[in-house]
């Protein structure tokens, strides 16, 4: 650290969510010094790959190896390929970085074995306990001054979210179905079938039934949340825009008709800066490109709907890891965060 602000290094930063924290790290007021590291782009300029950076000062992409990059930074943001941070995390580790924040899925759940069934064997099982799972609006307290950070899916950002209260409650029932649409930057940088624009525009599809990985966190952090078991099944689907994600739930139970979720749901969230409980049904436009996420509840009796949307890419992304940076290092929670988006996008 020099002159009161953070030397920040990207690894993986010429990806979507790299690009999103090159940006957003540029604009942040305790961020000095940025190590964009990308062996496949090196000595290109950041802007080159990441038209919005052109704005802002000079980035450019180094080959620099993980354990060297730890010597330099403050804090490093690992935005690899789901399984890759498990390689450099050992040398992280051993050097003197203050805080690192894996943005992949190597390091969100505590069990080995529930890992495996979704993404294969973890070649480092025993670092998974060192981990502080990154949801900021339940789990503040273990992230702040924590020097390893996983921050969770765009997908389960979205539906814990959505369920956080009602686990809080334990009031989910042993099952609760999510359905919810993201954008084509949930795809990442490199194009696919399914991703190619006349294949996605004006179309709508689902993947992953029955097998969504981020049903494997979403439950985590809910049964912790609940202090029991809890199961949510992801109806995941993929739709004709860029960014955001929608999400829905629908429950009822003889239990619920007695409360008044709308206000459990605002006062549960009073405290969390990002998460905005609406008197109307949420859209994706106006939370694109920010930060925050917009819920709705929809209470007639014993039945409920429950809504929300979140950009994937920031609040799902790049966004939560740098809430998470500031909590990490004793900032204000919204530093660097506290911009709107633009409607229509």
């Amino acid at each position: 650290m020099s002159d009161g602000k953070l030397h920040a290094g990207v690894i993986g930063a010429a990806g979507m969510i790299g690009g999103e924290l090159l940006r957003l790290l540029a604009l942040h007021p305790r961020v000095g010094k940025i190590t964009a590291v990308s062996k496949s782009n090196a000595g290109r300029a950041a802007h080159e790959a990441h038209k919005a950076l052109l704005h802002l000062p000079p980035i450019e992409f180094v080959d620099l190896a993980a354990e060297d990059l730890a010597q330099q930074a403050d804090v490093v943001f690992c935005t690899m390929a789901h399984g890759d941070s498990q390689k450099i995390m050992p040398a992280l580790i051993a050097s003197e970085v203050r805080c690192v924040i894996d943005l992949g899925a190597d390091f969100r759940l505590r069990d080995a074995q529930a890992f495996a069934a979704y993404y294969g064997p973890h070649t480092q099982p025993a670092l998974l306990s060192q981990f502080v799972y990154g949801l900021p609006e339940v789990f503040a307290a273990r992230i702040r001054g924590a020097r390893l950070v996983a921050n969770p899916g765009c997908f389960a950002t979205a539906a814990q979210l959505l369920l956080l209260p009602l686990a809080a409650a334990r009031l989910l029932p042993d099952t609760t179905a999510v359905f919810a649409v993201t954008g084509s930057s949930g795809a990442g940088v490199t194009p696919k079938p399914s991703t190619h624009h006349p294949f996605r525009a004006n179309n709508l599809f689902a993947y992953k039934m029955l097998a969504h990985q981020h049903e494997a966190e979403i439950d985590q952090t809910l049964s912790d949340v609940a202090a029991q078991a809890a199961r949510v099944r992801l109806l995941s689907h993929s739709g004709p825009f860029v960014r955001g994600i929608h999400a829905t739930a629908y429950l009822r139970d003889a239990a619920l008709a007695a409360l008044d979720l709308p206000r459990m749901y605002r006062d549960f969230y009073r405290a969390s800066p990002f998460v905005l409980v609406l008197d109307r049904p949420p859209e994706i436009g106006e939370v694109a490109g920010t930060n925050f996420a917009h819920v709705h509840v929809v209470q007639r009796g014993d039945e409920v709907e429950l809504l929300l949307t979140l950009d994937n890419l920031i609040k799902g992304g790049a966004g939560q890891a740098i809430q998470n940076m500031n909590l990490a290092f004793g900032f204000p929670e919204t530093a660097g965060l506290e911009y709107p988006g633009a409607f229509p996008c």
